[in-house]
C-alpha cells in the first residue's frame, strides 16, 4: 500500500514536467583556460518533457561482413563496418523512445564526443540545401561514428562523410576530443557543415545557435568544412565576407534570439565578467572567449545547473527566461581530460540542479544494475528515477528542501573531485582494468543511491506534512469559528 501511494504521488510530480522542443546547452574549456591544464566539455540533454536515461557500455565487436543498420528514429538505412571498438555511452530508454539517443560516448581509444546540440540554419540556406528527413539525426551519431574512429579529426571526417552521403535530418553542433585537441563542428542544413580546432586558451558556452563566426577555410590545420560549403551559399548569393574570412554564422546560420542568447551572455558573465557587458539579444558574442580567471571543473558544473541567481535575470524570479539549468533536462555530462591521467566522464541524471555529477572510467564495465534499466515507467530501482523523484520534490521547494539538496550533492561532488588522484592510482594499478573501473564507481554509486533514498524520504515527508493545513485552527481554545462568517 506504501509502495503504491508512493508511486501515484511521484507520477503525479513527474508528469506535471513541462514538455518543450529538445534544446541544450554546450560549454568548451580549453587547457590553456582551465586550472589544472585539463581540457573539461559537456553539455545539457534538455529533452521533450520526461526522458528516461542510463548509462551503457557497448562492447567491441568484430566480423567480415558489413552491418545493416536502420535508425528506428528517422528510418535511415545503410551497412556499418563490422568490427569497432567499445564505448561507454548514455543512452535513452528504449522503452521510450525510438533510435539510440545515446547523447554523449568515450571510446577504447580515448576520443570523446558530446551529441548534440541543436541548432538551427538559416531559410536562404535551408531552401538552398534542404534538411533530409531520413538523414543522419542526433539520435544515432555517437552509434555511427565512435566504435570507427582513433581520434577526434578522424570523427569530424567520419560524420562529415556520413554527411555527404546520407544528409542530415536536423542542424546540429558536436564537440570530439582527444588527447590532442578539441574539434567543434557545427551541421547547419542537409550537407553543409564547419568545423574547427578548439583555441586552448578560451572556452565557449552554445546555446542553440551556431556560433562559429569567421573562418579562414584555407586553414586546413584548423579549419575543416563540407566540399559545397562555399559553393553553395556563393551561387544562391547568401554567402557572407568579413575580412576576407566567411562568416559561418551570417551565411548558414538563423537570427539571433533571447532563447539563446541570454546563456551565452550568462556563461560570459559568469567566467569573463570584467570583459562582459550588460545583455543585448543583438550583441554578437562571438565564439571562443579567454576567462578573466582560469575555469575549475566545479566552476563548469555548476554553470551546467545555474538558474542566473545573483543576477537580474534570476530564473526562479523570472520564469519566463531561458536558464541554463532547467528542470526538462534528462541528464548533464562532463568530459574531463587531464594531461598524463585518465579521462573521466562526469553524470549526473536527471536536473542537475538538484542531481549529483558521479565519474566514470571509459571501461566501467560492468556497470550496476539499476543505471541499465531500460524503462520508460517509474521505477523504483532505477537510478535516473531515484534522482529524478529527488528533484521533483526540490524544485517545488527551492528555498527549502532545495537548498538542503543543493547543499548534499555539492558536498559529495567536492569530495569525489578531490578523491580523484586516489581513484586514479588504484585504477592505473589494476592496470586500467574494466573490473577495476567498475568497481570503483559501483562504491560511489552505491553512496550515491543510497543519499537519494534518504533525501527521497525527507521531500516525501515534507510533501505529506504540507497537505495538513486544512481544517481551520488546531488551537483547542480558539473561539474562531468560520461558519459564524458564513451565515452572516
Amino acid at each position: 500500500m506504501k509502495n503504491a501511494l508512493c508511486l501515484t504521488l511521484i507520477c503525479c510530480l513527474l508528469v506535471s514536467l513541462p514538455s518543450f522542443a529538445s534544446a541544450c546547452t554546450t560549454i568548451i574549456v580549453g587547457r590553456g583556460a582551465s586550472a589544472d591544464g585539463s581540457r573539461i566539455f559537456g553539455r545539457t540533454e534538455d529533452n521533450h518533457g520526461l526522458a528516461v536515461k542510463k548509462l551503457e557500455f557497448m562492447p567491441a565487436f568484430s566480423g567480415e561482413a558489413d552491418i545493416p543498420f536502420t535508425d528506428a528514429y528517422t528510418g535511415l538505412t545503410l551497412s556499418l563496418p563490422g568490427t569497432g571498438v567499445a564505448y561507454l555511452c548514455i543512452p535513452e530508454a528504449q522503452a521510450l523512445n525510438p533510435g539510440r539517443w545515446e547523447e554523449a560516448a568515450v571510446n577504447a581509444n580515448g576520443v570523446c564526443l558530446t551529441a548534440t546540440e541543436s541548432i538551427y540554419g538559416s531559410e536562404a540556406a535551408l531552401a538552398a540545401d534542404p534538411l533530409v528527413k531520413n538523414g543522419i539525426s542526433e539520435s544515432v551519431i555517437p552509434t555511427l561514428v565512435m566504435p570507427y574512429v582513433k581520434t577526434a579529426l578522424e570523427g569530424v571526417k567520419r560524420l562529415g562523410e556520413l554527411i555527404g552521403q546520407y544528409g542530415s535530418a536536423e542542424g546540429n553542433a558536436v564537440a570530439f576530443a582527444d588527447e590532442d585537441a578539441i574539434w567543434y563542428m557545427e551541421i547547419y542544413s542537409g550537407h553543409q557543415w564547419a568545423a574547427v580546432r578548439f583555441p586552448e586558451d578560451c572556452y565557449t558556452v552554445i546555446g542553440n545557435d551556431g556560433l562559429i563566426g569567421p573562418i579562414d577555410v584555407e586553414d586546413t590545420e584548423n579549419v575543416i568544412v563540407s566540399p559545397d560549403f562555399l559553393s553553395l551559399a556563393r551561387d544562391n548569393n547568401f554567402l557572407c565576407m568579413q575580412d576576407g574570412l566567411v562568416d559561418t554564422t551570417l551565411t548558414y546560420c538563423g537570427p539571433k534570439r533571447n532563447y539563446s542568447q541570454i546563456r551565452v551572455w550568462a556563461g560570459r558573465s559568469m567566467f569573463s565578467p570584467a570583459q562582459t557587458g550588460e545583455y543585448d539579444v543583438s550583441t554578437s558574442y562571438g565564439f571562443a572567449m579567454k576567462p578573466d580567471k582560469k575555469i575549475a571543473l566545479e566552476d563548469v558544473m555548476h554553470l551546467l545547473r545555474w538558474r542566473y541567481e545573483s543576477t537580474p535575470y534570476d530564473v526562479n524570479k523570472n520564469p519566463g527566461i531561458r536558464a541554463i539549468g532547467i528542470n526538462r533536462t534528462a541528464e548533464t555530462h562532463v568530459f574531463w581530460m587531464r594531461p598524463e591521467k585518465p579521462s573521466i566522464l562526469w553524470v549526473s541524471l536527471a536536473n542537475p540542479e538538484m542531481s549529483v555529477f558521479l565519474p566514470l572510467y571509459w571501461n566501467t564495465d560492468p556497470l550496476p544494475g539499476t543505471f541499465t534499466l531500460d524503462t520508460a515507467d517509474y521505477d523504483e530501482n532505477s537510478a535516473y528515477f531515484k534522482f529524478r523523484s529527488v528533484s521533483a520534490f526540490a524544485v517545488n521547494d527551492r528555498d527549502g528542501f532545495g537548498a538542503e539538496v543543493r547543499a548534499h550533492w555539492k558536498q559529495m561532488e567536492r569530495k569525489l573531485i578531490a578523491g580523484a588522484e586516489e581513484r586514479d592510482a588504484a585504477y592505473l594499478a589494476a592496470g586500467s582494468s574494466a573490473g577495476t573501473a567498475s568497481e570503483l564507481f559501483a562504491g560511489i554509486a552505491s553512496q550515491a543511491l543510497q543519499d537519494a533514498d534518504e533525501l527521497f524520504a525527507k521531500g516525501l515527508t515534507a510533501y505529506m506534512l504540507s497537505t495538513l493545513s486544512d481544517g481551520g485552527s488546531d488551537a483547542p481554545d480558539s473561539s474562531y469559528d468560520a461558519m459564524t462568517d458564513i451565515k452572516k
